[in-house]
């Protein structure tokens, strides 16, 4: 949605953290961007490794919330709609920047 903008990190990764992380953010992306979405066990990959990495929840949070300013896309509506939903992709019809 937003061109150019930076993934949000936190201090103190290791190159495979920031690795991971940014793929979890680029899975969101496209959930959002590709027309077939993104396939739910790569996602749910993704967002388990994003979770082993950065285990507390308010930080999850912080990361999530700041990645959606940047992009204007929100992770949340791909978490729920990885747990609410069975189908084999995952597609994030548009985008929520809460206005």
């Amino acid at each position: 949605m937003a061109d150019g903008y930076e993934y949000p990190l936190i201090d103190g990764l290791s190159v495979d953290e920031i690795i991971d992380l940014v793929n979890f953010f680029q899975t969101i992306e496209q959930a959002y961007e590709q027309s077939s979405g993104i396939e739910r066990s790569e996602f749910l990959e993704a967002y388990r490794r994003f979770q082993k990495i950065v285990p507390s929840k308010m930080e999850q949070k912080q990361l999530e919330s700041a990645f959606e300013e940047r992009s204007g896309y929100n992770a949340y509506q791909v978490i729920k709609a990885s747990k609410d939903e069975q189908n084999v992709n995952l597609k994030v019809r548009e985008a929520h920047n809460g206005n």
